[in-house]
């Protein structure tokens, strides 16, 4: 597994916040999103989800965590919103970074890899101040013939590693 850090610029997104444990429930705020996005000609080939994760499920109740499924936005761009979706800034800065393959939805054993490299290499991380990223890349694994995910991890830092 390869980390790269990165000055990760600001990213405007529509976003639905979602309240509860993370796993496949996800997925619906991201179908409302997507459909969300689709009607307002908003789809087209620049634009990524990204799921934005505010809490560590290891230290905070499984029915608090919080998450946001978002959809980038270009510059100058202000579609009609509707109900529970918002647009937002994810804050930039230093970040490690992981392209991953994500199989059959397993998502947790590509995090823990990522982190325990994090730890093995003194990462100091930034999470009051910004959440962890998921940023995908191509279809949704399910609509997949490969059952594959292509997605960049995403851990905030507070300076960069050695």
């Amino acid at each position: 597994m390869h980390i790269d850090q990165l000055l990760m610029p600001d990213i405007r997104v529509a976003a639905i916040r979602r309240v509860g444990p993370y796993g496949p429930q996800i997925g619906e705020s991201f179908t409302k999103i997507f459909n969300w996005a689709c009607r307002q000609n908003l789809c087209n080939g620049s634009t990524l989800g990204i799921g934005a994760y505010y809490d560590c499920p290891s230290n905070t109740e499984p029915e608090k965590c919080r998450m946001d499924a978002c959809i980038t936005l270009p510059e100058g761009v202000d579609p009609v919103l509707e109900d529970g979706i918002e647009i937002r800034t994810l804050a930039g800065g230093i970040c490690a970074t992981c392209l991953c393959n994500v199989y059959n939805n397993d998502f947790c054993a590509s995090w823990d890899s990522f982190s325990g490299l994090l730890i093995q290499r003194g990462a100091q991380l930034d999470l009051e101040k910004r959440p962890c990223l998921e940023i995908y890349y191509g279809p949704c694994a399910d609509s997949s013939i490969f059952k594959k995910w292509v997605v960049d991890l995403v851990k905030p830092l507070k300076e960069y590693m050695d």
